[in-house]
Parts: structure tokens; C-alpha cells; sequence
């Protein structure tokens, strides 16, 4: 294990262990943890193959940052904070009750979308049809993104929430549309350039210099496209769409999402950088419905059982990455929490994280209270 901060910290010595146990146990070969409070750094660590600035592909995480942008690009006047989606941009889903989605529907899962579908199965059947290739190309890009418009709604829009990557994927190219800019630019000039998260971006081994590639953890080997997956995207619908899209696709360090997690604290108080204080809100309020929803407008919040334990107060917001890596930030005690992992690499079907993660969390919060 390596600790550069919080080494000669025994409130964490709980933490530390739980964080080797699951190298240890397979719940991941690489991991890094980092704690802070405000500003000050805590605990930072790293764990198996992992060096503290290794670089993840944090899948779903990436979520909270296509929201960014969504509420980035409010505060231009490019979008309506709660417009419907297809007055703002040209985008038109074939189900009729498609017209009643709203923006806040898609950030908040609610928008009546299917949780997933293997868009990228369907693309090679039309590859072999048409005798062309398509994925991992604009137009396998643009084909998936009107299938997903194509694709029947489960539900009216705003009646009940499903967690739903389809939903992220109209929204990243309702973003597109409406910057007339490609995703990873707009990540690169409206956020992660700003808030000086070099590390952090979409297509790792087109972007970084060769030596920074080598701090990219491997996520497994991909059946579909017959590749170890170091550097390349895990999701096969992103990698599909070229490596580029709102539901997944970035790659990034916990230093990276700590100043992530700072800019939606200062935002919080009034004090961001690139984010007005209406869009912090905005994004760490619950929405009010369909009732009982945990989401908000890009994030989760915490719904015993949750991944993020028992200790952080019900201010708090977060999310998870299917790759094993989540961020969490307690709104109330400006506390971040950052656990980057690969716990796919042995197989999607583990799980070991979900049991480890909630102890290990609570094992921070524990060690911060002391």
C-alpha cells in the first residue's frame, strides 16, 4: 500500500485495512481511496496495481459530469433550466409521450427511459447486414443515439424513476447540439480544464502523453471487441459510440474528482469557480417528483442500504461507477470521499465491492469523527 497523506493518522488505520482487504478478497486489483474536509486533504491511498494518481475509467461517474455541463450551458442561455428536450434541440423520441420529456426528466432518471439495452449487439447485426463497420465510428455514434429515440418509453415521463443510461445518452448529445461542440471538448474547455483536472477525459490513449498512459488501471479483457481493456472503455455501448458519451466514457484520478467534488462545494456556497450557486442547488436538491424519488438533477443521494453506509448526513450526494468506483460528498460537513477501483477486471458479475464499500465508508466517517 501507498499513503501520501494521512499516513501517520491512526483514526484511519480501519479504513486503510478494509481498502487492502479488498485487494486482497478480489474485490478489486487496484484501488485508491481519498478523504478530505473542505479543503484539506485527509487520506490519500492506493492499494494493489494502484499508485495514488493512477488513472480509472470511472464509467458512470461520468454522469455527474454530462450534468455539469447540462447546467453549465444554463447559465450561457444555451438550455432552458427545465425545458422540454425537443423545443430546445433537434432531437425527437417515436413514442408519442417522448414530447413531454423535459431536461430535468433525463438528469433525474425519470424520463420514463429503459434502464439499458445492448445497442452495441445491435449495431453489429447492422454491420453484417450492410457490410460496413460502424462501431467505434461517428455514425455508429448517431445510429445508436436515434435508437435509443426510437426505443419505446416504459412509462409517462415524471410517474416513476428507473436508473437509465439511455437517458444520459440523449442528454450528452442534447448538449452537443446545443454548444455546437463534441462532448470531450466541452468537458475539456467548460470543466475539467477550468478546475485543472488534467487527468481527466475521454479517450486516455488518444489524449495523454505516452508516459501518463502508463498510470491507466486495466478493467478486464471484452469479449465483443476482443481487446484488454487498459485505456479502453469498459461500457460497450460507449465504446460503440466511439468512446464518447453522456451515460460513460471518462477517465480520471481521485486528485481529479476531489477538485471536482471542491467546485460543487464552493458552487454550494456561492463560491464556484465555473458553477453558479443555482446549479449546486439545482443539482444536490432532491426532485420533488414522481415522490420518493433519491435522485436530483445529476446525482444520488443516500437510500438506506446505500453504498455510501450509515454515517453521511441525508445532505449528502454521490453516484457510482459500474467499474467498481464511486464519489460521495456530504454536503453538510464538506466531506468528499473518493474510491476509485477496477472491480471489473475480474468479471462483471463481481460484486465483492458492494459489501465492502458501505464498511469502508463508514470506517472514514468514523475516523474523521475522532
Amino acid at each position: 500500500m501507498i499513503v501520501v497523506a494521512g499516513a501517520n493518522e491512526p483514526r484511519f488505520d480501519r479504513a486503510l485495512t478494509l481498502l487492502d482487504r479488498g485487494t486482497e478478497a478480489r474485490a478489486w486489483s487496484a484501488a485508491t481511496l481519498l478523504v478530505a474536509r473542505g479543503e484539506e486533504l485527509l487520506l490519500h491511498a492506493a492499494t494493489g496495481g494502484a499508485r495514488p494518481d493512477s488513472i480509472f475509467d470511472v464509467a458512470s461517474l461520468t454522469k455527474t459530469m454530462t450534468a455539469s455541463l447540462f447546467h453549465l450551458l444554463v447559465q450561457e442561455g444555451k438550455l432552458p433550466a427545465d425545458g422540454f428536450l425537443h423545443e430546445a434541440v433537434p432531437l425527437r423520441f417515436a413514442d408519442p409521450a417522448g414530447t413531454s420529456i423535459r431536461f430535468s426528466h433525463l438528469l433525474s432518471h425519470t424520463a420514463g427511459l429503459a434502464a439499458w439495452r445492448p445497442f452495441f449487439d445491435d449495431l453489429r447485426a447492422e454491420e453484417l447486414l450492410e457490410n460496413r463497420e460502424f462501431a467505434g465510428t461517428s455514425e455508429g455514434h448517431d445510429r445508436i443515439v436515434q435508437a435509443v429515440l426510437d426505443f419505446p418509453l416504459e412509462y409517462p415521463p415524471g410517474e416513476k424513476w428507473i436508473y437509465s443510461d439511455l437517458g444520459y445518452i440523449v442528454l450528452g448529445r442534447a448538449l452537443e447540439l446545443a454548444a455546437f461542440e463534441p462532448l470531450d471538448r466541452l468537458l475539456k474547455r467548460h470543466l475539467a480544464g477550468p478546475l485543472g483536472m488534467a487527468d481527466t477525459g475521454y479517450l486516455p490513449l488518444s489524449s495523454l502523453p505516452e508516459d501518463d498512459q502508463l498510470r491507466i488501471v486495466p478493467t478486464g479483457w471484452s469479449d465483443a471487441r476482443e481487446i484488454e481493456k487498459v485505456g479502453h472503455v469498459d461500457d460497450e455501448n460507449t465504446a460503440a459510440m466511439g468512446g464518447i458519451a453522456g451515460h460513460a466514457g471518462v477517465f480520471s484520478t481521485a486528485p481529479d474528482l476531489f477538485r471536482f467534488a471542491r467546485e460543487i462545494l464552493r458552487a454550494h456556497r456561492g463560491e464556484g469557480r465555473v458553477l453558479h450557486r443555482p446549479a449546486a442547488l439545482a443539482m444536490c436538491e432532491r426532485v420533488s417528483h414522481p415522490a420518493g424519488c433519491p435522485r436530483t438533477r445529476g446525482w444520488d443521494t443516500p437510500t438506506p442500504p446505500s453504498q455510501a453506509g450509515t454515517r453521511f448526513s441525508p445532505r449528502s450526494v454521490g453516484h457510482l461507477g459500474y467499474t467498481g468506483c464511486s464519489l460521495w460528498i456530504d454536503l453538510e460537513r464538506e466531506i468528499t470521499v473518493v474510491l476509485l477501483s477496477n472491480r471489473v477486471v475480474f468479471g462483471p458479475d463481481n460484486r465483492l465491492v458492494t459489501t465492502i464499500r458501505p464498511e469502508l465508508h463508514d470506517a472514514v466517517m468514523e475516523g474523521i469523527a475522532l
